[in-house]
């Protein structure tokens, strides 16, 4: 073979060798898109099932549990709670994935419904009702990654001594409640989150949800339970509060409603919550913050005919902000200017919040504004004294003052 066609057959083995190696990436590279792709479709089903495990539904005298996978009745009987509950009970044991049950049609419920983590209880087609004297939780839930979606829970609390439509207790993480969710007359409260020493009630989302007529308050988060988002709560007519935090902290409390509760918004024993863009109206007291609650944030709220708008106790802790919310006037500043006539040492400023103020300044703006002199206040007025009445003059007591609750 001469030189020449040695060359060629060298090049065409390369370039051969070239194309193997690229194809070979490619494949590498697709199967690792597919992949990709796979453990994402994969992730969001596990997430948010598409499928319910089972659907429990009326026929007849009987509620039935149809397993989503063979459409077979897998079990059914004359109790809603026992089929319910059996069929939260059959769901894969210790999953890592979320499997749904859907409930469809109205029911009355025996005896409270234990929800456990990874599960999606579908009740957005479901109408249940608390039976007499049952005297529990409607529907008690734990674990981690549970949702609770829709529905409409009648806690019958006329008939009951005690119980909640939702309890959920520690250890509880990162779950989801609401969604189109209708809460009434229950005999404590409409929701109520709790924990443990070490069983934590945390990272909650409680969103889209209505609750009326509850003997306690529409939500309680107490001991034990932090970090939540209260979004989009609608809760009127309840004996306690719309929404209470009792020592539980670093909430947030956003886009909602209260209304003609006794408290609108209760900040008992808690630290860092925040309470922002929410109409607050005829409750008897707003938003009240007790009892050692600090650094908690109220900004930016429409407070209308409660009749007291934001009431801080004497007791509440250090560095709460209140700010900007209509209806409150929580900070104002201004200038003062008096006549001095020679005799008078007493200077009455109108400060115009809506409760006594915390802290205050006056600064003499004049020269016969200068002398020894001291502030105090009141519901209505910063109160300037002079320990020797200003000179006679025409508008010669010149003051700069801000006050703030």
């Amino acid at each position: 073979m001469n030189p020449l066609d040695k060359n060629k057959v060298l090049a065409i083995v390369l370039i051969a060798i070239i194309c193997l190696i690229a194809f070979e990436e490619y494949q590498l590279v697709s199967l690792r898109t597919e992949h990709d792709k796979l453990a994402a479709k994969n992730a969001i089903l596990a997430s948010k099932p598409t499928e319910a495990a089972y659907i429990i539904f009326r026929d007849g005298e009987l509620v039935k549990a149809k397993n989503g996978l063979t459409g077979e009745i897998d079990f059914s009987g004359t109790d809603a709670s026992t089929v319910i509950q059996r069929a939260l009970d059959s769901l894969t044991p210790n999953r890592t994935w979320v499997e749904k049950v859907a409930v469809v049609g109205s029911f009355t419920l025996s005896s409270k419904i234990r929800v456990s983590g990874y599960t999606f209880l579908d009740l957005s087609q479901a109408n249940l009702t608390l039976a007499a004297n049952v005297n529990d939780n409607m529907i008690e839930a734990s674990g981690w990654y549970f949702t609770i979606v829709g529905g409409t829970l009648n806690g019958n609390g006329a008939h009951q001594t005690r119980g909640s439509a939702i309890f959920v207790k520690g250890e509880a993480q990162r779950f989801f409640i609401g969604y189109g969710m209708r809460i009434f007359n229950a005999a404590e409260h409409g929701i109520h989150l709790e924990g443990e020493p070490d069983k934590y009630v945390g990272v909650g989302v409680l969103v889209d949800i209505i609750i009326e007529g509850c003997g306690g308050s529409g939500v309680l988060s107490a001991p034990w339970s932090a970090d939540h988002i209260f979004s989009r709560l609608n809760c009127g007519g309840n004996g306690g509060s719309g929404i209470c935090l009792s020592s539980s902290s670093a909430n947030l409390i956003v886009d909602s409603l209260f209304w003609n509760n006794f408290k609108g918004v209760d900040i008992y024993h808690s630290m860092q919550n925040v309470v922002t863009g929410n109409r607050i109206d005829f409750n008897k007291y707003g938003v009240c913050i007790a009892y050692g609650s600090s650094e908690n944030l109220v900004i930016g709220n429409e407070l209308h005919n409660n009749t007291e708008q934001i009431r801080v106790e004497v007791d509440a802790g250090n560095g709460n902000i209140i700010r900007e919310n209509r209806g409150y006037v929580a900070e104002n500043y201004g200038t003062a200017i008096f006549s001095g006539d020679g005799e008078t040492t007493t200077f009455p400023i109108p400060h115009g919040l809506s409760g006594t103020p915390k802290s205050w300044s006056v600064e003499a703006a004049s020269a016969d504004a200068m002398g020894n002199r001291y502030v105090v206040a009141n519901a209505t007025h910063l109160i300037v004294t002079y320990a020797f009445p200003p000179p006679q003059g025409n508008d010669n007591v010149v003051l700069v003052w801000r006050a703030e609750t």
